[in-house]
């Protein structure tokens, strides 16, 4: 993917330079009355030829740039179909690792035990 965007920076920049140097015409002279009207047309052709030149130029490093987005945004959404499908798969495997839990019958609560008698024994009473 890295490759994809060292092209795209390269078209970029060859976008921003076209934009300059055609920018750098500026604006068609205006004819001059003291020339022949040939003259005049042929300025004005000269100057309609450079510029037309750098526009398909500008049109066709665009073209260049939108496949290399367009080639950019298939593969985003290839990488999203395949985690969708990942995250999927992980929660479904999960769901079936997870072991059953037992149903914990209810504690029987342990009868207390009734202190024991002491035994009485028979104690011999004593002569006074």
């Amino acid at each position: 993917m890295s490759g994809l965007g060292d092209n795209l920076n390269d078209l970029r920049q060859r976008v921003k330079k076209a934009q300059e140097e055609l920018a750098q015409f500026g604006a068609p002279e205006p004819p001059l009355p003291e020339v022949i009207n040939t003259t005049n047309l042929l300025r004005a052709n000269e100057y309609l030829t450079k510029t037309a030149e750098k526009k398909a130029e500008l049109l066709s490093i665009y073209e260049e740039y939108t496949k290399q987005l367009e080639q950019i945004v298939a593969s985003l959404l290839s990488i999203r179909t395949d985690l969708n499908t990942v995250k999927t798969q992980a929660s479904i495997i999960r769901t079936s690792h997870k072991k059953p839990r037992k149903k914990q019958r209810p504690k029987k609560r342990k009868k207390a035990k009734k202190p024991k008698a002491k035994k009485r024994t028979k104690t011999k009473k004593r002569k006074r």
